[in-house]
């Protein structure tokens, strides 16, 4: 078996035909699990079971892109809103493994728009080799058309090993009518583009949250940087070889410690795509 990493070692390296999932595993109140080995886990594919050929322990290294796409965020410090954002993603960036490598991209009014950006920045992790990435999108809306654009994104990114996370954030709070749902989800969060948005966010692996900006993105995005810190890595060899642009569902088991209750979640399946012809 490949063990990627330790904590705090090298970068890791993905190897071909390997799928590589990752776990979260806590306690009691949610509290993280670490020190586990890849004897600690069983998985499955569609019911049958997968020899796990590689692990991560948690704590590993990620190639994390951030997107901040809100209209709200004025060049410099400007205001409160924009310091509040700008703040939020220094507290994930110092939250995260420092060897983490964390590329942050502030789109600018007058750009390509959030869709492009994304893309964009899902071009660029997958030059990495490392199976541990992840986009981070921090938005209010900013420049989003829907429609195809985002029918596309659900397309394309459903492809892809990567989890996509979206931080919505509130920052028009007058504009929403009812301020009752701050900070919750709700009819002050009924965007057009929330449902693709959150399809994006689940088929990938990811999740999507809908913070108020000053009072609770900061808070959130330390969360997030602990999350990511203590997921593990699973990677395994599929025991069907078909390419069929066909969803596979995905489980796991954790078998903790003598003395320790555990609880350990994957995603709910993932996507094999027919080879690209050439």
């Amino acid at each position: 078996m490949a063990v990627l990493c330790a904590s705090g070692a090298a970068a890791q390296t993905a190897t071909q035909d390997v799928v590589y999932v990752t776990v979260t595993v806590t306690g009691p109140k949610k509290a993280p699990a670490p020190g586990l080995k890849a004897t600690n886990f069983q998985l499955w594919e569609d019911d049958v079971e997968q020899k796990i050929v590689a692990f991560g322990p948690n704590d590993g290294v990620w190639d994390i892109n951030v997107v901040l796409a809100n209209s709200m965020v004025l060049p410099g410090r400007a205001d409160r809103t924009s310091n509040a954002i700008r703040d939020a993603v220094e507290v994930f960036q110092k939250t995260s493994n420092p060897k983490d490598k964390i590329k942050v991209e502030e789109l600018k009014f007058g750009s390509d728009g959030l869709y492009a950006s994304i893309d964009r920045n899902l071009e660029d992790l997958q030059k990495t080799a490392n199976p541990l990435r992840a986009l981070v999108v921090i938005t209010d809306g900013f420049d989003m058309p829907g429609g195809d654009a985002s029918n596309g994104l659900i397309e394309y990114s459903k492809k892809l090993n990567i989890p996509i996370y979206f931080l919505y954030t509130r920052t028009h709070p007058t504009d929403l009518g009812d301020t009752s749902t701050v900070g919750a989800r709700g009819t002050a969060y009924n965007i057009p583009e929330g449902e693709a948005l959150t399809n994006v966010a689940h088929n990938t692996g990811g999740d999507i949250d809908f913070v108020d900006a000053i009072n609770q993105l900061e808070s959130r995005c330390k969360i997030l940087a602990e999350e990511l810190r203590n997921k593990y890595l699973l990677g395994f060899k599929s025991t069907n070889d078909a390419k069929n642009d066909k969803w596979r569902k995905l489980k796991v088991k954790v078998f903790p410690p003598a003395g320790q209750k555990l609880d350990a979640s994957v995603k709910a399946k993932y996507f094999v795509p027919k080879p690209l012809k050439g």
